[in-house]
């Protein structure tokens, strides 16, 4: 939140405000002090995601997961340790059933340890429809009924079905189900899934440089304080960012800030805008210095590709209510980003 380019996303949805001072118009020189230089900063960023076939796998399980059914699960092989089954179970004690002991559609993975010795290994080779009675008894120390503690009880249950451990299991209706029909085969949701994680990959280790760039620069730079006019333009974002997420969780503004951010709305508005202006300024002026301002012909052109990469309706309706200038100060702010990443001595956390 505290990036320029995050706060930029808030432009993005239609948060800009015409009659603010743009970053190009300030003689940002007069605000700024260096320490050291820009270049040959030393960068620490976590290695980017590498996408493997076993991720692809993993994410599909997990995301589709929720979409079996006793119609659509695995019905056809016994269960086996490490499996994900649905179950309905009634536990009796001396053929009197207990509380808490009874359950219908369960979703249980064995060997997870989520039940008491024995129950889950009694239900490895049964198949989806059979009934077994497992005679159990719950441990000494047994905590959640002291009344059960130790004692001997029978619990009566049935395999419904098991959830695909694997994408091979996993039936094509229930990509379809999942993805309303954009997709009608694993083969094609695969692919999607790819493209997904690789861009979120991509957007992950973006954000690790641009936070890496803004932490090293602002180690190296004094600023005084910033214009009046720039400082309200990023506060109408902030504010705008703000209600966007006060919407998501369903509360007020005043509410997010209190319980998210540990302050109220006044304080943390001035606080974010104050910080971005002085980073727009930052980054303002090393865009002067190395010639990475962004010429109208550059700024028809990315925007045009930023249009293309979202999937947005078009350029006209994405500066419907936005003004092109905050997107000039955008792709500014990436193109300093990466000049400043380029020219460090970057090393990966964790090598």
């Amino acid at each position: 939140m505290l990036m320029p380019l995050l706060l930029a996303a808030a432009v993005l949805a239609g948060c800009g405000d015409s009659k603010s001072k743009n970053l190009a118009d300030i003689k940002v020189e007069k605000y700024l002090s260096w320490s050291a230089a820009y270049t040959g900063l030393s960068l620490s960023v976590a290695p980017r995601t590498e996408v493997t076939d076993e991720l692809v796998e993993q994410t599909l399980v997990a995301s589709l997961s929720g979409y079996v059914t006793a119609e659509n699960g695995i019905k056809d092989r016994a269960a086996e340790l490490g499996d994900t089954v649905n179950i309905d179970y009634s536990g009796k004690k001396d053929g009197v059933a207990f509380e808490g002991g009874t359950a219908a559609n369960q979703s249980l993975t064995l060997g997870s340890g989520g039940f008491i010795p024995g129950f889950e290994d009694g239900l490895v080779g049964v198949k989806p429809g059979e009934t077994v009675d497992l005679e159990l008894s719950f441990p000494e120390d047994y905590r959640n009924n002291k009344e059960l503690a130790g004692q001997a009880v029978v619990f009566t249950v049935t395999v419904n079905y098991i959830y695909p451990a694997s994408v091979d299991e996993i039936p094509d209706e229930v990509v379809s189900a999942y993805t309303n029909g954009e997709y009608t085969t694993m083969e094609d949701f695969k692919g999607y899934c790819r493209e997904y994680l690789e861009s979120n990959a991509d957007y992950r280790y973006d954000s690790e440089k641009e936070t890496a760039v803004i932490r090293a620069l602002e180690a190296i730079v004094t600023c005084e304080k910033a214009p009046e006019a720039l400082v309200e333009k990023y506060a109408a974002n902030v504010e705008a960012s703000l209600a966007r997420q006060a919407a998501q969780y369903n509360v007020d503004v005043e509410t997010l800030c209190t319980y998210y951010y540990r302050t109220d709305s006044a304080s943390y508005i001035a606080q974010m805008s104050e910080a971005s202006a002085r980073q727009g300024m930052m980054f303002q002026y090393i865009a002067n210095k190395e010639g990475l301002n962004v010429s109208d012909e550059e700024l028809d052109e990315s925007l045009a590709a930023f249009v293309e990469e979202n999937k947005l309706e078009s350029v006209e309706a994405l500066l419907a209510d936005t003004d092109k200038e905050e997107f000039r100060e955008y792709f500014m702010f990436k193109k300093v980003v990466d000049f400043v990443f380029d020219n460090a001595q970057v090393t990966e956390s964790g090598q």
